[in-house]
């Protein structure tokens, strides 16, 4: 059984997935079980099959999955106007038993509000200078970078704001947000 989630959000090429790796390592060195998921897999899993399309190269960063993004966005965001938590859910079946599963791809409000309502969890945003993220290979596209789906949580009240700059040591900011999670589940 969940016991407890981070839900991480950040723009594209913020580093939400080093984030969520430099999280899964510490936790593992306290030996607290954990484990890591995406919405976007299950989203991304269901669209390849509708569509018959390599669900392995749309989870990479690479340029199959951009020709596809548009639409995908599209595609979801039809499906989550008519059951908001149907990818949340989705992702969580994807859980074997772990005390602590790392979101890592939260866009939206109502992942957030699925997430903090159904268990106990810390909402982390992973920011980074826009230099940063041009040098990860971000490039703004409209329709996608002005979208919901990157802009919906701009406004949001994180418990943690995770500063993931380049040349600059996360470490400490990841041991403390460690420290939090296992207060919390020790008092669970």
């Amino acid at each position: 059984m969940v016991k407890f989630v981070i839900a991480i959000s950040g723009k594209r090429k913020s580093g939400k997935d080093y984030c969520t790796n430099k999280l899964i390592k510490a936790f593992e060195k306290i030996q607290l079980s954990v484990s890591a998921v995406g919405i976007s897999h299950s989203l991304k899993e269901e669209y390849a099959k509708i569509h018959n399309l390599n669900f392995a190269e749309l989870l990479t960063d690479g340029p199959y999955k951009e020709q596809f993004r548009k639409d995908m966005i599209r595609w979801g965001e039809d499906v989550r106007n008519k059951i908001p938590s149907v990818f949340c859910r989705a992702a969580l079946l994807s859980v074997d038993d772990s005390d602590i599963v790392i979101v890592s791809d939260c866009r939206r409000i109502t992942d957030l509000e699925f997430f903090v309502s159904n268990y106990k969890t810390l909402t982390v945003r992973v920011e980074t200078i826009e230099e940063h993220r041009q040098q990860r290979g971000f490039r703004f596209v409209k329709g996608i970078d002005d979208a919901e789906s990157e802009c919906g949580l701009d406004d949001y009240k994180f418990d943690v704001v995770l500063k993931n700059i380049t040349g600059e040591i996360i470490d400490p900011q990841i041991k403390k947000i460690v420290a939090t999670v296992n207060y919390e589940i020790n008092k669970l």
